[in-house]
């Protein structure tokens, strides 16, 4: 398993689009390729606050942090 990290900076919730969905996916499909590895890639989301729930967050991230992990 890989967990491959998109960090983005954001003054609030930050909103996964379907451009910006469109680009995660060429994304992790590249790192694949390149890689060519066969192990699973999770996509794993670091953010400066909060993504906004919609169906791109639930189709493609597995796993969300924010910058409250470290102040906790």
């Amino acid at each position: 398993m890989i967990n491959l990290c998109e960090i983005k900076f954001s003054t609030g919730e930050f909103t996964i689009t379907k451009a910006y969905a469109s680009d995660l996916q060429r994304k992790i499909k590249v790192f694949k390729e390149e890689t060519a590895t066969k192990k699973v890639v999770f996509l794993t989301l670091i953010t400066t606050y909060e993504l906004k729930d919609n169906t791109y967050l639930h189709s493609l991230v597995q796993q969300e942090l924010d910058m409250s992990i470290f102040f906790d």
